[in-house]
């Protein structure tokens, strides 16, 4: 079993624990958002199998990416959809990547004390590129993000997983990835 498929267990019955264990709020914050992480990013480019071994190359790099999006309830919660442009800078020659997506999802809201929490899952599809030449393909990805709003809009934001898939069209290459990170952000718009 490989590590993408146990984080990707891991976040399907966390997030099925979640939903069945508690009862979503509705969010007093802005439907419009703003946020900023920062991060890791792990690509896993698999290449040929002997039997049970499989060859790859991976690398990891610093995950940078901003994102703007809107909630259609008119609140922080319910269907909402986004755009997010975040890099992969590595500190080997020629592996520096961007994407371009479009993110969906269905925010759930819950009271913690004064403050709220944000449960966010989303799939997002989009366009990845390598800047060392034409490398570039579709991507696709899914992930939860959990948001903590601490002062009248301003949220502190995780994203502990995020698995996707991108495919090459110049070398008929998949690549497997992994992100996480950290951030903050603004919600507006009420």
């Amino acid at each position: 079993m490989t590590r993408a498929t146990v984080v990707a267990i891991i976040v399907g019955f966390s997030s099925i624990f979640v939903a069945s264990t508690a009862r979503a709020d509705e969010s007093i914050q802005g439907p419009a958002y703003v946020d900023g992480t920062v991060g890791v990013s792990f690509w896993d480019f698999p290449r040929l199998q002997f039997g049970p071994f499989v060859t790859s190359y991976s690398w990891t790099g610093f995950n940078p990416a901003i994102e703007f999006g809107y909630h259609f309830q008119g609140r922080h919660d319910g269907i909402m959809l986004g755009v997010r442009q975040a890099f992969s800078v590595t500190g080997l020659q020629g592996f520096a990547a961007g994407t371009t997506s479009v993110r969906v999802g269905y925010d759930f809201a819950f009271k913690a004390g004064s403050l709220e929490v944000n449960v966010d899952p989303y799939a997002m599809l989009g366009v990845g590129y390598i800047f060392d030449g034409p490398h570039a393909g579709i991507l696709a990805t899914g992930g939860i993000d959990v948001k903590l709003f601490v002062y009248k809009g301003l949220f502190l934001v995780a994203r502990p997983a995020e698995l996707g898939i991108q495919c090459f069209h110049d070398s008929g290459s998949c690549a497997f990835a992994y992100l996480a990170g950290v951030g903050a952000g603004y919600a507006f718009g009420n």
